[in-house]
């Protein structure tokens, strides 16, 4: 365990940025020379719709189809979205041979980790051990009560509010001492 292990929470609704801000921090640390671990969910965009979510892991690059729309042959859904669990089952197999690095990356907890214990689930007791010099989570507001109890540490950067993307930015670079 790490006793100086920061724990960020970006929170915010449905399209704040709760991605693009964790990619953002990336390219910042990478900048700096941070090894930077873990996994986003970019949306996949066709003309203004989102036609499907994908799960990519920071270090290699590789993507896969976490989420397209629900079809009349869905079987595993939130929302909207028809769960692909083979993405699920990768994220896992990734999460349970990672290796040591600074900034470690969960991109997004949800409902189906913090009521069904579900999912990501490998990400948060990793969070739980404290072996990375930064932990960023990303989450919705209707779970911010579950993880300031569950990280009473954590600071929680809410994007619904216009500015916090670039002061959560600014505070990573503090922590990394990064110009």
């Amino acid at each position: 365990m790490n006793p100086k292990a920061a724990i960020i929470g970006l929170c915010g609704s449905s399209g704040s940025g709760k991605t693009l801000a964790c990619q953002k921090i990336v390219k910042v640390l990478r900048n700096g020379n941070v090894h930077c671990c873990g996994f986003v969910s970019p949306a996949v965009i066709e003309g203004s719709t989102k036609t499907a979510i994908k799960v990519k892991w920071l270090e290699s690059g590789d993507e896969q189809v976490l989420m397209t729309p629900v079809t009349a042959e869905s079987q595993l859904t939130v929302g909207r979205w028809q769960i692909h669990p083979d993405a699920f089952e990768w994220i896992y197999k990734m999460l349970t041979s990672l290796k040591v690095c600074q900034a470690f990356f969960c991109d997004e907890i949800g409902p189906l980790e913090v009521l069904e214990r579900k999912g990501w689930i490998k990400a948060l007791e990793i969070v739980d051990e404290r072996k990375f010099d930064l932990n960023v989570l990303t989450f919705r507001p209707s779970l911010r009560d579950f993880f300031l109890k569950r990280y009473p540490e954590m600071t929680i950067y809410d994007l619904d509010n216009s500015g916090n993307d670039e002061m959560v930015i600014c505070d990573v670079k503090s922590l990394f001492k990064i110009n």
